[in-house]
């Protein structure tokens, strides 16, 4: 029986899309596991460099575009309101470039896109601070941008990247990149997976987690 939007009802169509959510859900995880296995120190260190940067009365900035402004939106949330609520701690400083839809319009009427998140590390870094940008492509010019600027002003910088590492690749002081040069949503769902990992730790660093 074929329904309204001209699919079929039949079993074989329900098992193939229970296929999909299988080989889905099974490529993700497996995608992950090779992530973590490369890249476990690597992300210790960022928690490490992440942990220090709190203690001396840092702050963490984070730019991405699209799916990776919303990550880092996310992820900034949990650093200052919370991660987990078995977790009572004080607030942890952190902001996302890309909240501010006043200041993304018009730095790029009034600078060009690609000068926006730049132009805010100026307005809020300071030396010893972190950038973490995000690029699921490597390529994000704005993000490029942002992280060549922040080193200049003498601040830390992490990168969470996919593909080949594009054009960001090296440009960080710490990077993972996710190989994955298909379509973003699999590198995002590793850059959100590193990113809970990156706060548990630094929780736990900072010896608010001892479990």
């Amino acid at each position: 029986m074929i329904n309204e939007c001209g699919c079929s009802d039949g079993l074989t169509d329900r098992t193939r899309y229970e296929e999909v959510v299988l080989d889905t859900m099974l490529y993700s995880a497996q995608l992950k596991e090779r992530v973590a296995r490369q890249n476990s120190a690597v992300i210790v260190a960022m928690a490490r460099m992440i942990a220090g940067t709190f203690e001396d009365g840092g702050k963490v900035l984070l730019c991405g575009n699209g799916g990776s402004a919303a990550d880092a939106q996310h992820l900034a949330t949990e650093l200052t309101i919370r991660y987990r609520s078995s977790v009572d701690r004080p607030a942890l400083p952190a902001i996302a470039l890309s909240t501010d839809t006043s200041a993304l319009t018009a730095g790029a009427n009034d600078l060009g896109y690609d000068a926006v998140f730049a132009r805010l590390v100026e307005a809020y870094g300071r030396e010893g601070d972190i950038l973490l940008g995000l690029s699921t492509s490597g390529n994000s010019q704005s993000v490029i941008n942002a992280l060549e600027f922040a080193q200049q002003q003498g601040m830390k910088t992490l990168a969470l990247l996919g593909s080949d590492g594009g054009k960001l690749k090296g440009l960080a002081d710490l990077e993972i990149i996710v190989p994955h040069s298909g379509s973003a949503d699999r590198v995002q769902e590793c850059h959100i997976t590193i990113g809970h990992v990156l706060i548990d730790l630094v929780e736990r660093m900072l010896g608010y987690c001892r479990s």
